[in-house]
C-alpha cells in the first residue's frame, strides 16, 4: 500500500473506547523514475481512548510514502474492542485485509514490513488462524485431517461425552457434572437430568451406574438400575434404582448416582 496523495489516509477505527496504544514507521521516496528514497520517520501516538477513525498517515504531494510497520496494542485494564485500518481517499474506503481483529485487554496487532497482520495475546503468544479451525460439522463427521480443533471443538466429535456428572441419591445434590443444568428427585429410587445444551434429538446413549449403599457382598441390598422408560428426551432423562434382593423390585435409592452421556447436540 503507498500514500501518494494529500487525500491519502491511513486510518484507524476503534469500536469501542478503551486505550489504545500506536506507534507506526514508514519510508517516504520521491516520484522520480525510478523513485528515489529520501527519507524513514516513526509516529509514536498519544494514547487514543476515543472510538471512530483516527489518521495514522496523511499522504504527501510529490512523494510516495509506504507504511513499513505499524503497532497496535490495547493497554485497557479490562475492555476489549474491534480494531481495523483503512485505506480512505475521501470518497471510497477499503479495510485492510486482515487488519481487523478484536483486541482483548493487554494485546497486540502487528503489521510487519511484508504487510502481515499477527494478532498477539496478553502473554505475547501468536493466535492461530481461525480459517483453520474445524467447524461443529466437520467435528461431527471426524474426517478432516487438516484442521486444528478448539476447546469448544472438542465436544462437538462423536467420540467426546456430552454430558455426565455424579448426584448424590437422594436426588438433591449435583456433586460434579459437565453440561447439565440441574437434577430433580423424581421419587425414591428416581432421578431427573436436565441437560444444558440440548442433544439433537432423544436418540443417545446414555451409560449409568450406581454406588451401592452398603459395603457387605451379601443378599441383602443388592442394587440394580435402569434408564426409565420414555423418559429419555432431548433435554433429559431419568435414572431409576431399586433393590432386587427379591422377586419384586423395589425403588431404593443409592448412595450416589452416575451417568455419561453420547451423541449429536
Amino acid at each position: 500500500m503507498y500514500l501518494n496523495a494529500t487525500t491519502d489516509l491511513l486510518r484507524l477505527n476503534i469500536a469501542t473506547a478503551s486505550d489504545i496504544e500506536v506507534h507506526i514507521s514508514w519510508g517516504a521516496a520521491d516520484d522520480g523514475l525510478p523513485p528515489v528514497v529520501s527519507d524513514f520517520d516513526s509516529t509514536v501516538f498519544a494514547s487514543i481512548t476515543g472510538t471512530g477513525n483516527t489518521t495514522l498517515l496523511t499522504g504527501v504531494a510529490n512523494d510516495i510514502l509506504k507504511p513499513k510497520r505499524i503497532s497496535i496494542f490495547n493497554n485497557h485494564a479490562s475492555q476489549a474492542t474491534v480494531v481495523y485500518c483503512d485505506y480512505f481517499d475521501t470518497t471510497n474506503a477499503v479495510v485492510l485485509a486482515g487488519s481487523k481483529c478484536n483486541l482483548l485487554a493487554g494485546e497486540s496487532l502487528l503489521m510487519t514490513e511484508t504487510g502481515m497482520w499477527l494478532h498477539y495475546d496478553a502473554n505475547g503468544a501468536l493466535y492461530p488462524s481461525v480459517g483453520n479451525a474445524a467447524s461443529q460439522a466437520e467435528m461431527e463427521a471426524a474426517t478432516a485431517t487438516d484442521r486444528y480443533v478448539t476447546p469448544q471443538g472438542v465436544n462437538w466429535h462423536p467420540g467426546a461425552s456430552k454430558c455426565w456428572g455424579k448426584a448424590v441419591g437422594a436426588g438433591t445434590s449435583l456433586t460434579v457434572n459437565w453440561n447439565v443444568s440441574g437434577i430433580s428427585d423424581t421419587g425414591t429410587g428416581r432421578l431427573g437430568v436436565t441437560i444444558g445444551t440440548d442433544f439433537s434429538s432423544a436418540h443417545y446413549s446414555i451409560v449409568a451406574s450406581l454406588e451401592r449403599t452398603v459395603t457387605s457382598l451379601t443378599a441383602t441390598g443388592v442394587e440394580d438400575h435402569a434408564i426409565r422408560n420414555a423418559s429419555p428426551a432431548a433435554v433429559s432423562f431419568e435414572i431409576e434404582s431399586y433393590d432386587q434382593t427379591t422377586i419384586l423390585f423395589v425403588a431404593q435409592d443409592p448412595a450416589n448416582y452416575f451417568w455419561d452421556c453420547h451423541g449429536d447436540q
